[in-house]
Formats: C-alpha cells, sequence, structure tokens
C-alpha cells in the first residue's frame, strides 16, 4: 500500500507540472507513456500466440501522437490518416504473410495513436476551446477536465461498488465490477464535472454534456483492458508503475475519455 500510494504521489504531481509546462514537454511525456503501453500491448498478444508488427506500429504512433503537438486539428486528422496508410503500406511490403498481426497491428496504432494523441491535442487547441470560454488557459482546463472525470469514475465506481454492489456488470470480463458502482461512478463524474465547469466558469449545459460523455467512456475503456487482459490470462499489463501495474492499466480509460471529449467538442464548435 506505502509503494502504491508514493508511486501515486509521484505520478500526480508529476502530470500536473507537465500539464503546466504544456508544449512539447508534454507531448513529449506522452509519446513516452503511448510506446511504453504500445510495448505492453505487443508482449500482452504473445500470451495468446499473437506477434504484431512492431516498428511499423511504433512509427505510426509516433507520427500521430507528435502531430498533435501542433496543436492542430486539421493537422492531427491528416496525420492520423497519413500514418495509418503508411503502416498498411510498410506492412505489406514485408514478404510474411499474417493476417491476425496486419489486424492488431493497425488496432494497436489507432488505439494508441489516437488515444494518446487526442489527449496531447486537448492541451493547446484552441479550435477545441477558445479562451474566452472558460477562465483559466483553455488546454490546462480540458485535461484537468478529462483527468478528474476519468479520476472520479473510477474512484466513485470502487466506493459504491463496495458500499453498494450487488448485482455484477459484466462477470464474464471483470467479475468485481457491478451495476451500482457503475452508476456511483458515473454519478461522481458528472458532479465533478460539472462543479470544475462552475469553477472554472465554463459553460454549465457543455460542462454536463462533457461529463455525461466521460461517465459513459471511462468505464468503456476500463472494461476494454480488462477484456484483453482476460483473453491473454494476466492480470496487469505490465509492472513499470511499482503498486499499479502498467501504463495500459493506469491510461485506459483516460484512451476512451479523450477523443470523446474532443469529437463532442468539435461537433459544439
Amino acid at each position: 500500500m506505502k509503494v502504491r500510494v508514493i508511486t501515486a504521489v509521484v505520478g500526480i504531481l508529476a502530470v500536473l507540472g507537465l500539464v503546466y509546462l504544456g508544449s512539447w514537454f508534454l507531448t513529449g511525456a506522452i509519446l513516452i507513456v503511448s510506446l511504453l503501453a504500445l510495448l505492453e500491448y505487443d508482449k500482452m498478444l504473445t500470451h495468446f500466440g499473437v506477434s504484431i508488427y512492431l516498428k511499423p506500429t511504433t512509427l505510426a504512433t509516433a507520427i500521430m501522437v507528435l502531430s498533435a503537438g501542433f496543436y492542430s486539428v486539421k493537422s492531427f486528422v491528416a496525420a492520423v490518416l497519413l500514418a495509418f496508410t503508411l503502416l498498411l503500406y510498410l506492412i505489406l511490403g514485408i514478404k510474411k504473410e499474417n493476417m491476425t498481426g496486419l489486424i492488431y497491428s493497425a488496432f494497436g496504432a489507432v488505439y494508441f495513436g489516437i488515444g494518446f494523441g487526442t489527449l496531447a491535442l486537448l492541451r493547446g487547441s484552441h479550435e477545441l476551446l477558445s479562451p474566452a470560454d472558460v477562465s483559466i488557459e483553455p488546454g490546462v482546463f480540458l485535461i484537468l477536465f478529462a483527468l478528474v472525470c476519468t479520476w472520479a469514475s473510477d474512484s466513485f465506481a470502487y466506493l459504491a461498488g463496495r458500499a453498494l454492489g450487488k448485482h455484477k456488470m459484466a462477470p464474464h470480463i471483470s467479475p468485481n465490477k457491478t451495476v451500482e458502482g457503475l452508476l456511483g461512478g458515473a454519478l461522481g463524474c458528472i458532479i465533478l464535472g460539472v462543479g470544475l465547469s462552475a469553477l472554472f466558469h465554463f459553460d454549465l449545459l457543455e460542462g454536463f454534456v462533457l461529463s455525461v460523455m466521460a461517465a459513459i467512456m471511462a468505464p468503456m475503456g476500463d472494461l476494454f483492458e480488462s477484456y484483453v487482459k482476460r483473453a491473454c490470462d494476466i492480470k496487469d499489463s505490465g509492472n513499470i508503475l511499482p503498486g499499479h501495474g502498467g501504463m495500459m492499466d493506469r491510461f485506459d480509460s483516460l484512451l476512451f475519455v479523450a477523443p470523446s471529449l474532443a469529437a463532442v467538442l468539435m461537433l459544439l464548435r
């Protein structure tokens, strides 16, 4: 427990510092995390005999994440399409037919590239949120919003599940998750999301919509990673974070929350 708490404190301080610095400091850190997560993904898949094309997938993921550092939605979308095309071109150029590897490679690049890429994009794109819409730096607000909503969803789901949990939500994927925990997590996510919006003078209706989206996507990201781990018959994606497992274990929900928030903001603007 002591190691887990120390890791959490250090991690929170590091994240807050990088969010404050923004720019390429944050994008570079996100790139490193994304590539570590990709390595975990590759290692996990070996548990049921699947091998991805690691080098092309790494290149495609890196292109997507780094393009987000320019804080342009158009540039990011273009980079995603080009990186995906490049990935397929490089894989098809390898004289070794492995359809399963191709599919998992393509999915991995999209999953990590878009998930981590949009997390970086949230920090600086004024196309998603202008300075006039909120009382602090828009990128800082959006990153904090994503982090707080994700944390609230996980934490309140755990507390509600422990106190009230009776009905299993998806026992074939994650036996400990309950419907009561899901509802508690959603309620906590929405309350803190709207509260954060009020604190920084962000439109409450938009804050509510974004909170609801985060409340839906956070547990979905968690369940998805649990599904992959169960298929691979492993408990954690890795052990790089003492007491917390791997990078995928810590960022699974954010990989769904960040793209969904970016998508809603693009629709609202």
